[in-house]
């Protein structure tokens, strides 16, 4: 009897204590006691920024506009495409079939003035794609635009997902266009720049480049293949930095347009023009990822760079493509796609609505009705087999689709390009 008191005792003891600590802010996700204000659904979860966080009655309200908001006609086209990637490298929870193959995705948005927007650029540095990956198919990105009969002196916007060489490279391309990038990405840039050398004596470096520094010595063994420094790269081994992406011909294509004041630099949501918004998705993938909500007539569509790399992954709530990623937060900003998407319903056809409006960067089921958003798709006629999707068309906007769905592939082999710096 003594004991099961005690017992008792000891339990409602530990739930008064627990109390105390709630009522005393010690276990509050958020500690900022002016930003939330104890809301429902304002409470900020851990680890995120305040400028990143939106909650669910923001995004609600973005996801119904207004009916008279501006709508866009949009496609994606493949800028280049990553070959034979390890499944599991990809997305851990997957593995059948044991290799991928990763399209490179940009994002074409165009309103009814003829302006367009870029979500991404994909790359044009061929040393990147065939030296130090495993690539195919690239082709400059002005020229696939006039190829499906869209005109690239009318870019106005570039959004860039995040400031990785696959989705940065051609920002140079549009002399005439407003570069958005989020501060907090300048940020991790700024940091990785100073990263110590003394680290490992030196291997691991800031950017991206095959010099292994005061790294001599050091052999790489990979596949029974032996790798010397100075020398060529391991295979899809970012030329081992600390925070694979940012090589010194991308930081140009950035900080160029930040030099020269083309670019706007913002800090959370920010709506470039009715229809058009920005919305964080801080560490999804970078620490200043950022997705970008365009207002069509099928609703609302969320392209998400590499922190949505796989539809899969967000339809089965499964993390992908996890460099800098916290993936507390990926799975959020799943969850910003199905909330913004949230007043479209599943179309009949299955072809939109809810999460199949979520435009992932790298899903190796793209141009195919496995990603039935992609399902229009062809490959662009002297596009070095490369392909592109009409996503959606609005505004009596006619079809671009000016080719036959044909797979095909175009491999250089590595060193190539002279594995370029």
């Amino acid at each position: 009897m003594k004991r099961t008191f005690f017992r008792a005792v000891v339990a409602v003891s530990a739930v008064a204590a627990l109390g105390l600590l709630v009522n005393a802010g010690t276990l509050r996700a958020d500690d900022n006691k002016d930003f939330g204000k104890g809301k429902p659904g304002e409470t900020v979860p851990p680890q995120t920024l305040p400028q990143g966080f939106e909650s669910h009655r923001e995004l609600a309200a973005d996801a119904t506009p207004s009916k008279h908001a501006a709508q866009y006609s949009a496609w994606i086209v493949e800028s280049s495409r990553f070959m034979d990637v390890p499944h599991r490298s990809f997305m851990p929870d997957r593995g059948d079939p044991p290799t991928v193959n990763l399209p490179v995705n940009v994002g074409i948005i165009k309103a009814a003035n003829g302006d367009i927007t870029l979500y991404d650029t994909g790359w044009k540095q061929r040393s990147y794609i065939y030296d130090w990956n495993s690539g195919c198919c690239d082709k400059p990105l002005r020229d696939q635009m006039i190829s499906i009969g869209l005109d690239p002196n009318h870019v106005k916007h570039m959004v860039i997902g995040h400031g990785h060489w696959d989705h940065a490279g051609q920002i140079s391309e549009f002399p005439q266009a407003t570069l958005y990038v989020q501060k907090e990405e300048l940020k991790q840039i700024d940091f990785f720049l100073a990263y110590p050398l003394q680290f490992n004596d030196g291997h691991i470096h800031a950017v991206n480049t095959v010099e292994r520094h005061s790294y001599t010595s050091r052999q790489d063994i990979d596949g029974g293949t032996v790798y010397v420094a100075p020398g060529l790269p391991r295979p899809n081994a970012c030329a081992r930095t600390p925070v694979c992406g940012y090589p010194p011909q991308t930081l140009h294509e950035i900080f160029d347009k930040v030099l020269a004041g083309q670019a706007k630099i913002i800090d959370g949501r920010h709506e470039i023009e009715d229809g058009l918004i920005i919305h964080p998705a801080f560490r999804g993938h970078t620490y200043g990822s950022q997705l970008l909500q365009v207002n069509t007539s099928i609703g609302q569509l969320v392209f998400g760079s590499d922190t949505y790399s796989s539809w899969e992954g967000i339809r089965d709530w499964q993390v992908a493509n996890i460099q800098q990623t916290d993936t507390i937060q990926q799975m959020l900003a799943y969850e910003k796609c199905y909330a913004l998407t949230s007043a479209t319903p599943l179309s009949a056809d299955g072809r939109s609505g809810s999460y199949n409006n979520c435009i992932s960067a790298h899903e190796p089921n793209a141009y195919s009705a496995a990603y039935p958003i992609t399902s229009n798709w062809w490959a662009i006629n002297g596009g070095n087999c490369s392909r592109a999707a009409e996503l959606v068309l609005s505004n009596g906007e006619p079809t671009h689709k000016n080719g036959v769905p044909t797979y095909c592939e175009t491999r250089l082999p590595p060193g190539t390009f002279g594995f370029q710096k």
